[in-house]
């Protein structure tokens, strides 16, 4: 397995000075997902600022579809900050913004193998990462809380949903390449689950992968796979009692009435600005201004976070947003040719919404970019076309 990796790595080395400019940003970008979440946004905000102010750059992202849709919405991710005067989520509204910006510069290069290498990359790096989190939990102790290691992902519910993707990730090469180290990689992402103990995580995993194996695969033997999969891990969870202590009824019973809590004051303030909301960050807003005895940084719910910091309007945004996504992915031409790419965004999408019942996995910089990354496949038909018009153009004047 080693061998393999190394192998596997060193043909992404080689295969660097191939690479466009654009190319090698995006990859250190990817690299960056996996430092200290404070080196993550340098290399991003440099990549946004860069395709900003570069003509050629600009124009590639002027010519996507959705660019309009994603440059008009900052008023969307700023106004509500400042009526409200949150002028700390005014400034992570305009960090969400860019986000969506890069998300668009990302759109302009992704190509199948270039999208693939990226994949490969980030499955190679959460091997290292699962190695610091097994050093972090039973030795250095460094990150810990509540007997829980986050990793390099700044809390445990960061790593637990970031392991999902790369168990969504492993699958989907392995679906390509039907390599036996995709599968390694998978099973050794999957037991980091039980070191971050992250429920929902196991929830959303169960969950996606038995949808996988029936809705896509329709093969019983996947199904039987991934069953056996999804019952060992439960097995382990209720008789390991590193794992089976958080789920005492009395932990559950504390953690439910915890959540009903938080859900009620957030529906609460929701329906006193229904419409724009208050800015990002609005839980920990409010709670500073209401003096509450805890301060809690969003609503432990994806739906409900989303329309108290922006109101119907940012979920009828984000919803509209998810349907253009939906909508391309949906494109005959997409299924036929880009089938595997589909499944691997279909299924971190639905993995997301899971995961987003009992918290906001996405608000996080490094889960949000690695989410961003997926999605951004949705673009390798177009670029894939043009790619192939742009080779016949040359063939024919080369002629």
């Amino acid at each position: 397995m080693t061998t393999k990796i190394k192998y596997k790595f060193g043909r992404m080395l080689s295969r660097w000075p191939e690479l466009t400019t654009d190319e090698k940003i995006v990859t250190i970008c990817v690299i960056s997902l996996f430092l200290p979440y404070q080196l993550v946004a340098v290399p991003g905000l440099f990549a946004v600022f860069r395709a900003l102010l570069k003509k050629d750059v600009r124009h590639r992202m002027w010519n996507v579809s959705s660019s309009g849709y994603i440059f008009a919405s900052f008023p969307i991710f700023t106004f509500p900050a400042v009526l409200y005067r949150n002028w700390f989520g005014l400034m992570g509204g305009m960090v969400l913004w860019l986000m969506l910006v890069f998300m668009l510069y990302l759109f302009t290069i992704m190509k199948v193998r270039f999208y693939n290498n990226l994949v490969d990359l980030m499955l190679i790096l959460s091997l290292f990462a699962m190695l610091f989190g097994v050093l972090d939990k039973f030795f250095f102790r460094m990150f810990i809380f509540e007997g829980r290691t986050s990793s390099v992902f700044f809390n445990a519910n960061y790593y637990g949903y970031m392991l999902e993707l790369f168990v969504i990730m492993a699958l989907y090469r392995f679906e390509k390449r039907h390599s036996a180290g995709y599968l390694i990689i998978l099973f050794a992402n999957l037991g980091s689950i039980l070191l971050c103990d992250c429920r929902t995580a196991w929830a959303a995993l169960a969950v996606v992968l038995v949808f996988y194996a029936v809705h896509y695969k329709h093969n019983v033997k996947w199904v039987i796979i991934i069953m056996l999969i999804t019952v060992l891990v439960i097995i382990t969870i209720l008789w390991v009692p590193m794992f089976s202590d958080r789920l005492a009824s009395e932990v559950l019973d504390h953690d439910v009435y915890k959540r009903s809590r938080i859900w009620g004051d957030a529906i609460d303030w929701i329906l006193k600005r229904p419409v724009f909301g208050y800015g990002m960050n609005a839980f920990r807003e409010i709670c500073i201004r209401t003096h509450a005895k805890k301060i809690r940084w969003h609503s432990h719910n994806i739906i409900l976070n989303i329309m108290l910091d922006y109101g119907v309007a940012g979920l009828a945004y984000f919803s509209c947003m998810i349907g253009k996504f939906v909508s391309v992915l949906n494109k005959p031409q997409f299924c036929v040719s880009y089938i595997t790419i589909r499944n691997l965004i279909m299924i971190a999408g639905l993995a997301t919404l899971i995961h987003g019942v009992t918290d906001v996995p996405i608000l996080g910089v490094q889960t949000a970019l690695a989410l961003i990354f997926i999605v951004s496949g949705c673009s390798v038909e177009r670029n894939e076309r043009v790619f192939k018009r742009l080779i016949n153009f040359r063939e024919i004047y080369e002629r």
